[in-house]
């Protein structure tokens, strides 16, 4: 398995991030709901159809379980929370949730664990991947 990169150059302004370049993965393309459930199918006993129901109540349910305020952990994937962006207020008596409420997001944190000597978290879809030029003829990024 291996990922493809371009480097794009940095259009922010400050001294220590402006004009420096970095690396960027290269799309391959995306994986839908069906293409994942015909993979599944195949390496399983389960139907396509079965497949694809379970993704579509697992996806429903997660909703569900995050519209009651838990956390949904999915051993092995990742974890998924809830999180409200708001304006700040100067005195607590100030705030209002219909006012200063702007909206609520998802998300997502990978499954990993972190190596003992450098205390680096290390995600699990990550793991084994290699990182090769997309062309390494032209190592520029040209944009999507």
């Amino acid at each position: 398995m291996s990922i493809k990169i371009r480097l794009q150059q940095s259009k922010f302004k400050e001294e220590n991030r402006g004009g420096k370049w970095h690396a960027r993965i290269v799309s391959e393309g995306t994986a839908t709901t069906d293409e994942l459930a015909e993979n599944i199918q195949e390496a399983t006993s389960f139907s396509r159809g079965d497949v694809h129901g379970l993704i579509i109540s697992l996806i429903d349910e997660i909703g569900y379980q995050l519209s009651l305020g838990k956390t949904v952990v999915l051993d092995g994937l990742g974890r998924f929370h809830l999180t409200v962006e708001s304006d700040p207020v100067d005195n607590i008596d100030d705030f209002d949730i219909e006012r200063n409420i702007r909206g609520i997001k998802c998300k997502f944190l990978p499954a990993g664990s972190r190596d003992p000597k450098s205390r680096k978290l290390q995600q699990t879809f990550a793991s084994g991947v290699q990182v090769e030029w997309a062309d390494p003829d032209d190592k520029t990024w040209k944009g999507e």
